[in-house]
């Protein structure tokens, strides 16, 4: 009996100790307390921006790592190297200029002359060159360069001499043979050969290119490597010049596939450009 009156007083005073606390606003014992909710809120609410910001992070991390790692294996890689170069310093709308008897030179070219294969040339058209020649050589063609850039007291040199030569075997007045020599031989400073992009082929095979099978292959190909028969035969009234099967030219081979696409010379292909505008 004694002991179900101590047990009633026990639990009449713990009822008593929690409407207390409910009339006071106490907490229980395990209730977490204000500024703990906060922070937990602040937590749930930051978390997210988080996750996302390392995630930017390290995306930001493997681009760069990327980056790195492409740009060594192009400098170590020379195919690769050679085309990004190629495509920094070849521009081919430069390629497109006229130089003939009537037209000079223009007076702020310049070049940068390097010896390839015992002729100099613009080092801007040896890369095609070797791909020419590499290609000719593969498809069992004996052809062989054996001409290239020429300074202007050269190609003063070889105009007068053809001057000279027209006035004593052809008996021609000065100023006659000065006129012919231009059409097989410029005079300084209007010849293709001071712009490093005009080069001569030649085969050991015979003295005569024209009926050799390396000008015919030669023909069929060089416009896959950039070049282009400069004059051709029966462009002599566009050209000015006589045809000359030796007499190569770099254009870029964009512009050589489009000229043999519409069969153009250089000089109607530039003058069908400059019409367009």
């Amino acid at each position: 009996m004694e002991r179900n009156e101590r047990m009633k007083a026990k639990t009449r005073l713990h009822k008593n100790e929690i409407k207390q606390r409910k009339g006071t606003g106490q907490k229980g014992d395990f209730a977490p307390p204000d500024d703990g909710i906060a922070k937990l809120r602040t937590a749930v609410f930051v978390l997210p921006f988080l996750i996302i910001g390392a995630m930017i992070l390290v995306l930001i991390i493997g681009i760069n790592q990327y980056s790195k790692l492409f740009h060594a294996e192009s400098e170590n890689d020379p195919d690769i190297a050679a085309t990004q170069d190629k495509e920094e310093e070849m521009d081919e709308s430069d390629l497109l200029f006229i130089v003939s008897p009537d037209i000079p030179l223009p007076s702020d070219y310049k070049i940068s002359l390097v010896k390839f294969r015992g002729v100099q040339v613009d080092q801007r058209i040896t890369d095609s060159l070797e791909e020419l020649l590499d290609a000719a050589d593969k498809a069992g063609m004996s052809l062989k360069l054996t001409g290239g850039y020429v300074s202007a007291e050269e190609q003063h040199d070889l105009y007068m001499a053809e001057v000279s030569k027209l006035i004593s075997e052809d008996d021609l007045a000065d100023a006659k043979a000065m006129e012919e020599a231009e059409k097989t031989v410029p005079s300084e400073n209007h010849s293709e050969f001071q712009s490093g992009l005009a080069v001569l082929f030649g085969t050991n095979r015979t003295d005569n290119f024209l009926k050799s099978e390396e000008y015919r292959w030669l023909t069929a190909n060089c416009v896959k490597y950039g070049f282009i028969l400069r004059y051709p035969e029966g462009k002599e009234d566009s050209t000015g010049a006589e045809f000359d099967p030796c007499h190569f030219r770099y254009v870029g081979v964009e512009n050589a596939k489009q000229m043999r696409t519409m069969n153009l010379c250089l000089d109607e292909y530039v003058s069908y450009l400059n019409a367009r505008g």
